[in-house]
Protein backbone atom coordinates (compact mmCIF):
# COMPACT_ATOMS: atom_id res chain seq x y z
CA UNK A 1 0.00 0.00 0.00
CA UNK A 2 1.66 3.44 -1.17
CA UNK A 3 0.26 5.79 1.08
CA UNK A 4 0.49 9.95 0.59
CA UNK A 5 2.92 11.90 2.22
CA UNK A 6 0.56 13.08 4.62
CA UNK A 7 -0.63 9.23 5.83
CA UNK A 8 3.25 8.25 5.94
CA UNK A 9 4.14 11.03 8.19
CA UNK A 10 1.19 9.82 10.57
CA UNK A 11 2.06 6.75 9.92
CA UNK A 12 6.19 7.25 11.03
CA UNK A 13 4.82 8.07 14.33
CA UNK A 14 2.65 4.53 15.09
CA UNK A 15 5.33 2.76 17.70
CA UNK A 16 5.44 -1.11 16.52
CA UNK A 17 3.18 -3.34 18.17
CA UNK A 18 0.85 -1.14 18.53
CA UNK A 19 -2.87 -1.89 18.66
CA UNK A 20 -4.45 0.75 16.53
CA UNK A 21 -7.91 2.92 15.74
CA UNK A 22 -8.36 4.77 12.70
CA UNK A 23 -11.23 7.19 13.21
CA UNK A 24 -12.45 8.78 10.07
CA UNK A 25 -10.25 6.57 8.16
CA UNK A 26 -11.96 6.63 4.87
CA UNK A 27 -10.51 3.97 2.14
CA UNK A 28 -8.47 2.39 5.19
CA UNK A 29 -5.63 2.77 3.64
CA UNK A 30 -3.48 3.79 6.70
CA UNK A 31 -4.16 0.61 9.17
CA UNK A 32 -4.04 -1.65 5.79
CA UNK A 33 -0.25 -0.47 4.87
CA UNK A 34 0.39 -0.33 8.73
CA UNK A 35 -0.60 -4.53 8.90
CA UNK A 36 0.89 -5.25 5.57
CA UNK A 37 4.25 -3.64 7.12
CA UNK A 38 3.81 -5.49 10.44
CA UNK A 39 4.13 -2.24 12.50
CA UNK A 40 0.79 -3.12 14.22
CA UNK A 41 -0.78 -6.49 14.53
CA UNK A 42 -4.58 -5.27 14.71
CA UNK A 43 -6.17 -2.11 13.75
CA UNK A 44 -10.01 -1.03 14.01
CA UNK A 45 -10.95 0.98 10.85
CA UNK A 46 -13.96 3.60 11.27
CA UNK A 47 -15.90 5.85 9.68
CA UNK A 48 -19.59 7.67 10.12
CA UNK A 49 -20.40 7.06 6.72
CA UNK A 50 -21.84 4.03 4.74
CA UNK A 51 -19.72 4.81 1.19
CA UNK A 52 -16.27 4.61 3.13
CA UNK A 53 -16.83 1.99 5.13
CA UNK A 54 -18.11 -0.54 2.26
CA UNK A 55 -15.27 0.73 0.67
CA UNK A 56 -12.65 0.11 3.53
CA UNK A 57 -14.28 -2.86 3.77
CA UNK A 58 -13.67 -4.05 -0.03
CA UNK A 59 -10.05 -2.81 0.14
CA UNK A 60 -9.64 -4.84 3.49
CA UNK A 61 -10.80 -7.70 2.14
CA UNK A 62 -9.09 -7.64 -1.12
CA UNK A 63 -5.65 -7.16 1.55
CA UNK A 64 -6.48 -10.10 2.94
CA UNK A 65 -6.53 -8.28 6.63
CA UNK A 66 -10.24 -9.17 7.37
CA UNK A 67 -9.30 -11.22 10.76
CA UNK A 68 -6.47 -8.16 11.46
CA UNK A 69 -8.76 -5.22 10.60
CA UNK A 70 -12.07 -4.70 12.10
CA UNK A 71 -14.22 -2.00 9.58
CA UNK A 72 -17.22 -0.31 11.56
CA UNK A 73 -19.45 1.88 10.80
CA UNK A 74 -19.64 4.75 13.90
CA UNK A 75 -19.65 8.47 15.15
CA UNK A 76 -16.06 8.98 16.63
CA UNK A 77 -14.56 6.96 19.24
CA UNK A 78 -18.02 5.22 19.61
CA UNK A 79 -16.57 2.42 17.58
CA UNK A 80 -14.13 1.28 19.98
CA UNK A 81 -14.22 -1.72 22.62
CA UNK A 82 -12.76 -2.26 25.57
CA UNK A 83 -11.27 -5.84 24.28
CA UNK A 84 -10.42 -3.94 21.41
CA UNK A 85 -7.27 -3.01 23.92
CA UNK A 86 -6.73 0.51 21.40
CA UNK A 87 -2.92 1.79 22.56
CA UNK A 88 -3.12 4.46 19.62
CA UNK A 89 -5.86 6.49 18.22
CA UNK A 90 -5.32 8.13 14.98
CA UNK A 91 -7.55 11.16 13.87
CA UNK A 92 -6.86 12.82 10.93
CA UNK A 93 -8.21 14.74 7.95
CA UNK A 94 -10.91 16.53 10.01
CA UNK A 95 -11.14 20.48 11.05
CA UNK A 96 -9.81 21.09 14.25
CA UNK A 97 -13.66 22.21 15.44
CA UNK A 98 -15.29 18.57 14.54
CA UNK A 99 -11.54 16.85 16.20
CA UNK A 100 -12.43 18.32 19.24
CA UNK A 101 -15.88 17.85 19.39
CA UNK A 102 -15.46 13.92 18.69
CA UNK A 103 -12.98 13.56 21.17
CA UNK A 104 -15.19 15.28 23.99
CA UNK A 105 -18.16 12.95 22.77
CA UNK A 106 -15.73 10.28 23.27
CA UNK A 107 -13.85 10.64 26.49
CA UNK A 108 -15.41 7.88 27.76
CA UNK A 109 -13.73 4.99 25.70
CA UNK A 110 -10.38 5.97 26.38
CA UNK A 111 -8.78 5.15 29.24
CA UNK A 112 -5.90 7.44 29.72
CA UNK A 113 -3.38 5.17 28.61
CA UNK A 114 -3.68 5.95 24.73
CA UNK A 115 -1.91 7.81 22.59
CA UNK A 116 -3.38 10.46 20.35
CA UNK A 117 -1.94 11.40 16.92
CA UNK A 118 -4.07 14.22 15.57
CA UNK A 119 -3.54 15.66 12.12
CA UNK A 120 -6.57 18.48 11.54
CA UNK A 121 -6.40 20.36 8.52
CA UNK A 122 -7.65 23.15 9.91
CA UNK A 123 -7.79 25.20 12.95
CA UNK A 124 -4.87 23.31 14.94
CA UNK A 125 -4.74 25.80 17.77
CA UNK A 126 -8.24 24.35 18.90
CA UNK A 127 -7.22 21.11 19.20
CA UNK A 128 -3.78 21.91 21.22
CA UNK A 129 -6.17 23.97 23.35
CA UNK A 130 -8.64 20.51 23.90
CA UNK A 131 -5.68 18.83 24.69
CA UNK A 132 -4.39 21.26 26.87
CA UNK A 133 -7.22 21.56 28.91
CA UNK A 134 -7.72 18.07 29.21
CA UNK A 135 -4.50 17.25 31.10
CA UNK A 136 -3.08 15.28 27.33
CA UNK A 137 0.97 17.03 27.04
CA UNK A 138 1.83 17.16 23.30
CA UNK A 139 4.54 15.10 23.30
CA UNK A 140 5.70 15.45 19.45
CA UNK A 141 4.76 16.95 16.53
CA UNK A 142 5.06 17.70 12.59
CA UNK A 143 4.65 19.56 9.32
CA UNK A 144 4.15 17.77 6.21
CA UNK A 145 3.29 19.20 3.16
CA UNK A 146 1.61 17.65 0.44
CA UNK A 147 -0.34 18.49 -2.72
CA UNK A 148 0.08 22.01 -2.11
CA UNK A 149 -1.35 21.78 1.90
CA UNK A 150 0.89 22.02 4.76
CA UNK A 151 -0.47 19.83 7.75
CA UNK A 152 0.48 19.38 11.14
CA UNK A 153 0.65 16.26 12.78
CA UNK A 154 1.00 16.21 16.93
CA UNK A 155 1.31 13.18 19.00
CA UNK A 156 -0.05 13.43 22.81
CA UNK A 157 -0.67 11.30 25.78
CA UNK A 158 -2.48 11.86 29.23
CA UNK A 159 0.58 13.55 31.07
CA UNK A 160 0.04 16.93 31.72
CA UNK A 161 1.96 19.58 30.28
CA UNK A 162 4.97 20.44 32.47
CA UNK A 163 4.56 24.08 32.58
CA UNK A 164 0.82 25.66 30.99
CA UNK A 165 1.09 26.04 27.51
CA UNK A 166 0.76 29.60 26.53
CA UNK A 167 -1.06 31.34 23.37
CA UNK A 168 1.95 30.88 21.38
CA UNK A 169 2.15 27.26 22.28
CA UNK A 170 -1.49 26.73 20.81
CA UNK A 171 -1.00 28.85 17.90
CA UNK A 172 2.56 27.39 17.20
CA UNK A 173 3.16 24.37 18.12
CA UNK A 174 4.68 23.81 21.30
CA UNK A 175 7.51 21.46 19.63
CA UNK A 176 7.01 23.08 16.57
CA UNK A 177 8.16 26.85 17.64
CA UNK A 178 11.07 25.62 18.95
CA UNK A 179 12.43 23.28 15.92
CA UNK A 180 11.68 25.76 13.41
CA UNK A 181 12.84 25.18 9.53
CA UNK A 182 11.79 25.97 6.49
CA UNK A 183 8.38 24.47 6.05
CA UNK A 184 7.43 26.04 9.47
CA UNK A 185 8.74 29.43 8.50
CA UNK A 186 6.96 28.61 5.26
CA UNK A 187 3.47 28.20 6.75
CA UNK A 188 4.17 31.03 8.95
CA UNK A 189 4.04 33.54 6.15
CA UNK A 190 1.31 32.28 4.90
CA UNK A 191 -0.48 32.68 8.16
CA UNK A 192 0.68 36.38 9.38
CA UNK A 193 -0.75 36.83 5.66
CA UNK A 194 -4.45 35.46 5.95
CA UNK A 195 -4.27 37.03 9.37
CA UNK A 196 -2.99 40.39 8.59
CA UNK A 197 -6.03 39.98 5.37
CA UNK A 198 -8.67 38.94 8.62
CA UNK A 199 -7.65 41.78 10.47
CA UNK A 200 -8.20 44.58 7.88
CA UNK A 201 -12.09 42.99 7.25
CA UNK A 202 -12.63 43.41 11.00
CA UNK A 203 -11.38 47.02 10.73
CA UNK A 204 -13.72 47.80 7.27
CA UNK A 205 -16.94 45.61 8.80
CA UNK A 206 -19.55 48.25 9.87
CA UNK A 207 -19.91 46.91 13.05
CA UNK A 208 -16.43 46.49 14.85
CA UNK A 209 -16.01 43.11 16.70
CA UNK A 210 -13.51 44.58 19.34
CA UNK A 211 -12.98 41.28 20.62
CA UNK A 212 -12.01 39.46 17.65
CA UNK A 213 -9.61 42.32 16.39
CA UNK A 214 -7.73 42.48 19.33
CA UNK A 215 -7.60 38.26 19.70
CA UNK A 216 -6.13 38.42 15.38
CA UNK A 217 -3.32 41.36 16.09
CA UNK A 218 -2.49 39.49 19.62
CA UNK A 219 -2.11 35.85 17.40
CA UNK A 220 -0.58 38.39 14.79
CA UNK A 221 1.78 39.96 17.34
CA UNK A 222 2.75 36.21 18.01
CA UNK A 223 3.81 34.92 14.74
CA UNK A 224 5.79 37.64 13.30
CA UNK A 225 7.67 37.56 16.83
CA UNK A 226 8.26 33.74 15.94
CA UNK A 227 8.64 34.52 11.89
CA UNK A 228 11.53 36.93 13.45
CA UNK A 229 13.04 34.83 15.53
CA UNK A 230 13.38 31.76 13.59
CA UNK A 231 15.03 34.05 10.24
CA UNK A 232 17.92 35.30 12.50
Amino acid sequence: MQLSKRLAAIAAFVQPGERLADIGTDHAFLPTALVQAGTVPFAVASDIGAGPVAIASRNVAAAGLSDQIAVRQADGLASLKPEDAIATVVIAGLGGELMCHLLSAGRQALDGTETLILAPHRDPELVRQWLAEHEFGILDEALVADEGHVYPIMVAGQTAPAVPYKRADLILGPILKQRGGALFQQELARRINATKKVIAGLQQAHQLDHQKLVEAQTDLAIMEEAHANHRE
